[in-house]
């Protein structure tokens, strides 16, 4: 063969080769980012709230390049509870999480998200906090879901992410970055050291954010929130005479103030660890075949209603930030589509995976939305769930408090299984601060009984037996 002539075969190899090689990488499957934060309630972020009391630049940047949920809500507004809806996509009465309990369940019928995507050919790493009801420590990737997991502080989790996302940036993956912080606001109302980063003094409370505007409790509030509330301020700290929760019947605007600033110092905290993994993606060339979903397992109290950590149905403690960002396929903007994190986020990524969704699942997938391309179908409500345990009785005992939200578009319904008043309606249109509970008022009869009629839907849909 002339060299001419095997130059030219060579050339004509080459570009087969790179065509093959483009179009794979076209056809591969995306990687799949899932960023959580710890008790950051939805509005904590500065692409909503603006830069004068928080900024969080790169939570922003996905807003920026995605789609931000602005009515999203958590399955159940505690740690454990949501986090385990989140990975298995089931409501907490059915996989059997209603406290901070990790004992194990059954894996078979509550496979999570890493064993699903493994299962399906992706990579899959797990980096921060854990508090799931699977094996972790010296457990198989089998075992755990992961191939790869690491538990630190929040400061030292980027590092090993950063290293599982370059080692295997040829072939899928699925990482999960679980981040403690803003979480260390439990510390700070305990006057503790914060273990995931130091934020300094606060300032003068005239400089730091106002107090919330709803920081008194509602009109006509139920009872059986009253005894909650009642119920807290006896609560101790793991046996000790050291009260469990800020000192909410002491403090007043200015120490809200000051715990409001703290807690956003704490927000950004966890913002500057994100930045260190969404420049990885940007210097490694993956950002356009990376999806990123962040949200949080619940959020905080800050004050609103006197109130602080979580457990409550308040908008603070119970709706959560979510947004999808894929680079350059994402519509850019917002949805007030109903999302229900613990159920929504399987789903979701199973759609994108190309993977199957375990059954029993209820939840959508949100990537129609955030691509632009409809709504998956009509939504009228999305469920929440609570179990108060933690806070004792005037006898010592604990309270054992359950309760079930419903919200629909404009309207929250409570009912708790206590207490002479049991229900609450709130306006959410009129009334965001729920600073009245309409479920006495005569004028709104009509809607408390379309709620309770959902209410009954959703117990017979999902099998809940609450108040059966």
């Amino acid at each position: 063969m002339k060299r001419r002539d095997f130059l030219a075969e060579l050339g004509v190899a080459t570009v087969a080769t790179l065509s093959r090689r483009l179009q794979a990488a076209s056809t591969r499957r995306p990687n799949i980012l899932l960023i959580t934060t710890d008790q950051q309630f939805a509005d904590a972020m500065s692409c909503v709230m603006g830069r004068e009391y928080i900024n969080t630049p790169n939570i922003d940047s996905l807003a920026a390049s995605g789609t931000l949920f602005t009515k999203a809500y958590c399955a159940n507004p505690l740690c454990v509870p949501n986090r385990t809806s989140i990975f298995t996509g089931r409501y907490p009465h059915e996989h059997g999480k209603q406290i901070n309990s990790t004992k194990a369940i059954n894996a078979d019928e509550f496979p999570n998200i890493g064993m699903v995507l493994r299962k399906a050919g992706y990579a899959t790493g797990y980096f921060g906090k854990w508090h799931l009801p699977y094996p972790f420590k010296r457990s198989t990737a089998r075992q755990s879901g992961y191939d790869q997991t690491f538990d630190a502080l929040d400061y030292k989790i980027a590092a090993p992410t950063i290293e599982f996302v370059k080692k295997n940036k040829d072939r899928p993956f699925f990482v999960v970055f679980s981040l403690m912080n803003p979480h260390n606001i439990c510390q700070y109302g305990r006057s503790q050291p914060l273990p995931d980063g130091d934020i300094g003094e606060a300032p003068a409370a005239r400089e730091c954010p106002p107090a919330p505007a709803n920081l008194e409790k509602a009109r006509n509030q139920s009872d059986a929130l009253e005894s909650v509330w009642q119920a807290r301020l006896r609560a101790k700290y793991k046996n000790t005479e050291k009260r469990m929760f800020a000192p909410l019947e002491l403090w007043g605007p200015d120490d809200w103030r000051k715990y409001r600033w703290a807690y956003y110092r704490m927000v950004e905290l966890a913002d500057k660890e994100i930045g260190k993994v969404l420049l990885t993606l940007r210097r490694e060339g993956l950002e356009k075949n990376t999806v990123v979903i962040f949200t949080s397992d619940h959020g905080d109290g800050i004050g609103a209603h006197r109130w602080s950590q979580k457990n409550m149905f308040y908008d603070e403690t119970a709706r959560i930030p979510f947004i999808i960002s894929h680079k350059a396929a994402t519509k850019i903007g917002r949805s007030d589509y109903l999302v229900n994190n613990g159920l929504d986020i399987m789903p979701t990524i199973c759609d994108y995976a190309g993977a199957k969704v375990p059954p029993g699942c209820k939840g959508v997938s949100l990537r129609g939305i955030a691509e632009g391309k409809g709504i998956p179908e009509k939504r009228e409500y999305v469920a929440c769930s609570t179990h108060f345990v933690q806070d004792l009785r005037a006898d010592g005992e604990p309270i054992d408090l359950q309760g079930r939200m419903i919200r629909t578009a404009d309207y929250k319904y409570y009912v708790f299984d206590q207490g002479e008043q049991p229900e609450m309606l709130i306006d959410m249109k009129n009334d965001p601060g729920e600073m009245e509970n309409l479920a006495g008022n005569p004028d709104y009869e009509e809607v408390l009984s379309e709620h309770r009629k959902m209410f009954a839907e959703y117990k017979k849909e999902s099998g809940d037996s609450f108040l059966s």
